[in-house]
């Protein structure tokens, strides 16, 4: 897996979008038949586990931000970093040391894991919620539970979306030499 020419190719590969919808559709699958068995052992369904998830996507969101910035500078910021010396500048695109690509690739991996874990638990939660809802005019509990669920989805969802905008916004964009190397010219 390494040309001696670039040095080893990168094994981290985006999230694949079947990833995400088989992770979903598995533990909403699961949860369902789990919560339709045991039901009555299910603890409560509260807001702030919810408002955990969505502060962690809240972050998430914050590190994609960031990160794009850095990464995927604006026309704006370029010319005002255009005014300095031109050996200082950085170009864009350009990661300065190894610790910002370290940092990049711990970023590029947490969002990987939070993209799938949030798929899982927004697959629990929607299967709850879909068992709650069928449930909610024979049972009093499951009417009071329904809202806690949706919450959760929701928040889960964020998490998901989040975790994806992050790992999307590790991506290094190719380099001005690399490009000159694959121009056929």
């Amino acid at each position: 897996m390494s040309d001696d020419k670039h040095g080893p190719q990168p094994s981290l590969r985006p999230t694949a979008p079947s990833t995400i919808a088989v992770c979903a559709l598995a533990a909403g699958a699961l949860t369902m038949l789990l919560v339709a068995r045991y039901y009555q052992q299910v603890p409560d369904l509260t807001w702030y586990n919810s408002a955990v998830i969505f502060a962690l996507a809240a972050l998430l969101a914050w590190l994609a931000w960031t990160t794009g910035r850095t990464l995927h500078p604006s026309a704006r910021s370029l010319r005002a970093q255009s005014a300095g010396r031109a050996e200082d500048r950085p170009r864009a695109g350009t990661v300065r040391g190894p610790e910002h690509a370290l940092q990049i690739a711990r970023f590029a991996v947490l969002a990987k894991a939070a993209a799938i874990g949030g798929a899982i638990f927004f697959g629990a939660y929607l299967g709850f919620t879909i068992w709650l809802a069928v449930q909610s005019d024979r049972l009093q509990a499951a009417t009071d539970d329904l809202p806690g669920a949706i919450l959760g989805a929701v928040s889960c969802a964020a998490l998901t979306a989040a975790a994806l905008w992050l790992e999307h916004s590790c991506r290094i964009p190719p380099s001005q030499e690399e490009d000159e190397d694959r121009s056929p010219g």
